[in-house]
């Protein structure tokens, strides 16, 4: 009756009298069909070649230094103008491990390169078979007030250097002959109710994994549930973790209880590294008082008598029980933490000797930026598949000189290097007739 869509639709009129549109590919007229089928679609898109690790693992590199952060991975390489710190930071690992603690703080302006110090941390306490506990504080969700919940965060974000399971159960697993830890454990332990022992106890004591499971949970800052009562020894009171009241005295000293299970598991021992510290400026008066006695109580819990800043005295016990601030024998605590310049910080000074503070200045000399060009040079031109030639070269001199001497001036930051550094190389590839001299000219200008 009728043609629809350049003939590939027929309305046809059936014997019945009733009207379709059917596709004229499924009539035929003397043997022959009205039209051929249709060819399959193709050619049109080619789905590119999966890209070779090597460059999507560049790519994503770059991608994190759009926005100044270097990725965990290559962290030691991406490090500059830190020297002095690194050092200072293997000396306090290697105390903690020796001699039961050591602490570190650093101080610095926002985009500085505080949170670049505690991921660095991490990679070399990581490489020394520490267990770290990396906690990122903000004032609305996780205030330095908080004791409880920092420690709980703190274990929920546990990180192993054998494993990249987080939490505390690969610990339990690596120390599962309980029966050989649990006594020597016993022997460390200066509380009469050490939650660290009796959760062990109970762990080593059931052979239901819902029961061990809810233990580890509790031990880690979660719930108590009924179900852990039938794992739990005869004649024992149970420990309870305080969320509220003076529990700073408690929360280090579990902490310290932890580093000593680490060392009985083959660990060094515990490294806790708290960032975003200078939301304590911003808290309310009332407030502070609490957030201090965290940190002073970590502070003294790693150091102990090897200090006379910081009097164990000032530590209210909890109303309900009384509690050590430390282990004292057999734990291995590296501590640090990460503070704004601001007129409400910490009183570091109070609490710490110069040797324990660092105060990062922005300088780096054109030398160690020039590396550090190369560094991002490499990754880039890895990432776009392209070799760099002597443009990118003459651009990695020039700027090299110019980025330290924003960095001096206060015009630049080290994360605002970093975005810098991936935007020249990105002007270059995507414009191969950008003249070097006018991009110079231009980031002159900026570092002015």
């Amino acid at each position: 009756m009728a043609m629809y869509r350049n003939g590939r639709e027929l309305l046809v009129r059936f014997a019945n009298g009733l009207r379709f549109r059917r596709p004229a590919a499924e009539f035929s007229q003397d043997g022959k069909l009205l039209q051929k089928p249709a060819p399959a679609m193709t050619g049109l898109y080619e789905a590119p070649a999966p890209m070779p690790k090597t460059q999507l693992e560049s790519r994503q590199l770059v991608e994190s230094l759009r926005v100044g952060i270097a990725p965990a991975q290559h962290v030691a390489e991406l490090t500059v103008d830190l020297q002095s710190e690194r050092e200072s930071i293997l000396v306090g690992l290697n105390q903690a491990h020796q001699h039961g603690g050591a602490v570190r703080a650093v101080v610095g302006e926002y985009g500085y390169g505080k949170s670049h110090i505690v991921e660095l941390t991490t990679q070399e306490a990581l490489t020394r078979n520490f267990l770290v506990a990396t906690v990122s504080l903000d004032l609305l969700e996780l205030p330095p007030h908080r004791s409880f919940a920092i420690y709980r965060e703190a274990l929920h974000n546990l990180s192993y250097p054998d494993t990249d399971e987080l939490g505390l159960a690969p610990l339990l697993e690596k120390s599962a002959d309980l029966e050989r830890i649990l006594p020597r454990l016993e022997l460390l332990s200066p509380a009469d109710l050490d939650p660290v022992l009796i959760g062990l106890t109970a762990i080593a004591s059931t052979i239901s994994s819902r029961q061990r499971k809810a233990w580890i949970n509790w031990l880690m800052g979660g719930r108590r549930v009924r179900l852990m009562n039938k794992a739990l020894p005869k004649g024992v009171k149970f420990p309870t973790i305080y969320k509220i009241g003076h529990n700073a005295r408690q929360i280090a000293y579990l902490l310290t209880g932890l580093s000593a299970l680490a060392r009985l598991g083959n660990y060094s021992g515990l490294c806790v590294l708290v960032d975003e510290a200078e939301s304590y400026s911003l808290l309310r008066p009332y407030q502070r008082p609490k957030a201090s006695l965290f940190f002073q109580a970590m502070i003294y819990a790693a150091l102990r008598q090897k200090q006379n800043k910081i009097q164990p005295e000032i530590f209210p016990q909890h109303r309900w029980r009384d509690y050590p601030l430390a282990y004292d024998q057999g734990q291995a605590i590296f501590f640090m933490f990460t503070v704004t310049r601001s007129d409400n910080r910490m009183p570091l000074d109070e609490w710490l000797t110069p040797e324990q503070v660092f105060y990062l200045e922005p300088e780096a000399s054109p030398q160690e930026l020039g590396r550090f060009l190369q560094h991002i040079l490499n990754y880039h031109g890895e990432a776009y598949g392209y070799g760099p030639g002597e443009r990118q070269g003459q651009v990695r001199r020039g700027a090299a000189e110019l980025l330290a001497r924003g960095l001096r001036n206060g015009r630049l930051s080290m994360r605002s290097i970093v975005r810098l550094a991936v935007e020249l190389y990105d002007l270059l590839y995507l414009h191969p007739d950008y003249d070097v001299a006018t991009l110079l000219d231009e980031l002159r200008q900026q570092v002015h």
